[in-house]
């Protein structure tokens, strides 16, 4: 069963989406119901969902920013959209963010009976491709513990060269996110590619974009320092690349859903 998150902000909406569908004939149990997006990031501290079911026009944070801070936060959550026609021509900037399909208002049980199924048809074919790629990768360190060692570059095998690359890249963002104006081409700069090729084997290793990675490092760094009332929020600012306290307190809620001052207060 791929466990299910519905976000929409009409209360009779979000209750005929609750009982309209038959959510475990088509393999899918129903995990929560959130009214905004805010309240959808509270929930993913509790438990995360396979499937996320957003509709665009939400208070206080829209359903494209919760998809945003979604895939942020876990890039493998597939993520579905709610449209009324006239949201449609903002519905088209979810192709950016990776979103799996969209369903057209008024809903129709039928419809979404439809789209789900398709949806848990495609997540199913994935997490049988990434079982896949985990045990080969098991098998190749059994049988080959220090083939990157042994091997010259010009030796290895395409994967595992393109591996050992966003391994490289990775190790790279740890190391320098805290500088300020880092950016996609230092990285590739430092690993000797491209900055497309390198952003296209980081979306294919990581699902999500390089500069996404040195977002997320910084705000998981900022997160840990916000617990330490010592810490003051402009230092943390400054400790993590960010020389403007606006942009990185809305980057933190777009990911926590919550402000630097308000994750402080509740992590105390």
């Amino acid at each position: 069963m791929f466990k299910l998150l519905i976000a929409e902000d009409v209360r009779t909406v979000r209750e005929a989406l609750v009982h309209s569908v038959p959510w475990e004939k088509i393999g899918i149990s129903l995990l929560g119901t959130a009214a905004n997006g805010e309240e959808a990031l509270a929930l993913l501290d509790r438990e995360v969902p396979d499937l996320l079911l957003t509709d665009i026009g939400m208070p206080r944070m829209n359903g494209l920013e919760l998809i945003e801070a979604v895939k942020l936060r876990n890039p493998d959550i597939s993520c579905i959209i709610l449209s009324g026609l006239n949201e449609f021509e903002h519905a088209r900037q979810a192709i950016k963010l990776q979103v799996l399909d969209y369903i057209l208002k008024p809903i129709d049980p039928d419809d979404i009976e439809r789209v789900m199924s398709k949806a848990v048809a495609e997540m199913r074919k994935q997490r049988a491709e990434r079982h896949e790629v985990a045990v080969a990768e098991q098998t190749i360190k059994a049988a080959l513990p220090n083939l990157s060692q042994t091997l010259s570059p010009e030796n290895w095998s395409g994967g595992l060269k393109k591996k050992k690359l966003v391994e490289q890249a990775i190790q790279y963002i740890k190391e320098s996110y805290c500088r300020k104006n880092l950016t996609l081409s230092d990285v590739a700069e430092a690993v000797g590619l491209s900055d497309k090729y390198l952003n296209l084997l980081v979306k294919e290793a990581t699902g999500t974009t390089t500069n996404h990675l040195i977002i997320r490092f910084r705000m998981e760094e900022a997160a840990r320092l916000l617990k330490d009332p010592a810490n003051k929020i402009y230092e943390i600012c400054d400790k993590i690349g960010y020389a403007d306290q606006d942009h990185f307190r809305e980057t933190f809620k777009k990911l926590y859903g919550l402000t630097p001052t308000e994750y402080r207060n509740r992590s105390l």
